[in-house]
């Protein structure tokens, strides 16, 4: 055989090896994220790749600390809805192992499908009240005048606004849109936007995701920027659709059709 194939034929024998012969090996440093700036204290996830043999009850799953690719079983967490993503050949996963048996899964993670990017749509709020007429004391012809002002009101706007957040591989996030930028004139507007949070970073940690964005110094205070997390519970997690449970809402995001993921 000559030399060439040789050399043709080696790296797809490694992707066999690696996982149980049947899958590729872990991601090369190239791509592998920097994880080490990223984890937490006290995060008991088992990070890896899922390998052939995946169904809806078991996770064939191999560890990024090295070893044979383990079997466990996702039917109790499936059965919790705490299965996030469906497991694919090669997809990089992060599970929590249950304390006393330690082949079931209490939660699985498809990092894979977290990655992308996601946006929703923001109206913006009244600054103050559209007039509406009293039945009692308007006549018709004012009335519909009166509709016809606030139907005029509500298609200039209250137009909706994109809030887009880039998660990427090395585990940080890019955003764009969020509120318009403001000038001296803003005040006199009739709406304006909730706020729109400018997340710097993302990862995992016990089964939730934690963003970190920076908050800026309050004038007279400390010059230093503070680091603040926000944390997250994950609600859905489908090819196209996220929602997260934060501390005061659950946000649902959708992909963009030419995102990263």
């Amino acid at each position: 055989m000559k030399t060439s194939s040789l050399l043709t034929l080696l790296p797809m024998l490694l992707l066999f090896i690696a996982c149980g012969r049947t899958e590729r090996q872990p991601e090369s440093l190239e791509t592998t994220p920097a994880t080490k700036s990223y984890v937490s204290v006290g995060d008991s996830m088992l990070y890896g790749l899922a390998c052939d043999g995946c169904s809806d009850s078991v996770l064939v799953f191999l560890p990024d600390k090295g070893g044979d690719p383990v079997n466990f079983s996702i039917v109790e967490a499936r059965l919790n809805h705490k299965v996030f993503g469906r497991p694919r050949i090669g997809d990089r996963m992060a599970v929590l192992v249950d304390t006393v048996n330690p082949k079931v899964l209490m939660l699985a993670i498809n990092m894979e499908q977290v990655k992308g990017t996601w946006f929703y749509e923001e109206l913006p709020q009244l600054r103050r009240r559209i007039p509406t007429p009293d039945n009692n004391e308007v006549a018709r012809e004012v009335k519909e005048k009166e509709q016809h002002r606030r139907d005029s009101f509500l298609q200039t706007f209250m137009v909706p606004r994109e809030y887009v957040y880039t998660l990427k591989r090395d585990h940080t996030v890019s955003t764009q849109g969020g509120p318009p930028r403001t000038t001296s004139l803003d005040g006199n507007t009739p709406v304006e936007y909730p706020p729109m949070k400018r997340y710097a970073e993302w990862h995992l940690c016990n089964g939730k995701i934690i963003f970190t964005y920076s908050s800026f110094p309050v004038p007279g205070d400390n010059d230093s920027v503070t680091l603040v997390n926000d944390t997250a519970e994950f609600v859905m997690l489908r090819r196209d659709t996220m929602a997260l449970r934060f501390s005061d809402r659950i946000q649902g995001f959708k992909l963009k059709p030419d995102s990263l993921n």
